[in-house]
């Protein structure tokens, strides 16, 4: 996921800061998703997709959303 959120940005000619604002997020909450620092929860994987112009099909994002929307999509995620 992280690669393609790059490559996708970089074939938009966009900034972090670009889209950032676009997914109504800080630059620095979409640097750390993009670096593989945070998950992205469901919501944020779809406005990042919406900002970057792609489909919002978890393949994008496949293996990066964070387990407990995995198992609970339509649910909040579960507290330990």
């Amino acid at each position: 996921m992280r690669t393609k959120m790059l490559n996708r940005r970089k074939a938009l000619k966009l900034t972090q800061e670009d889209v950032a604002k676009r997914a109504g997020m800080t630059r620095a909450n979409y640097a750390h998703i993009e670096r593989g620092r945070h998950n992205p929860s469901i919501e944020q994987m779809k406005v990042i997709a919406k900002a970057l112009k792609v489909k919002p099909d978890l393949n994008f994002f496949e293996k990066d959303c964070d387990e407990s929307y995995q198992s609970n999509p339509d649910d909040e995620p579960q507290t330990a």
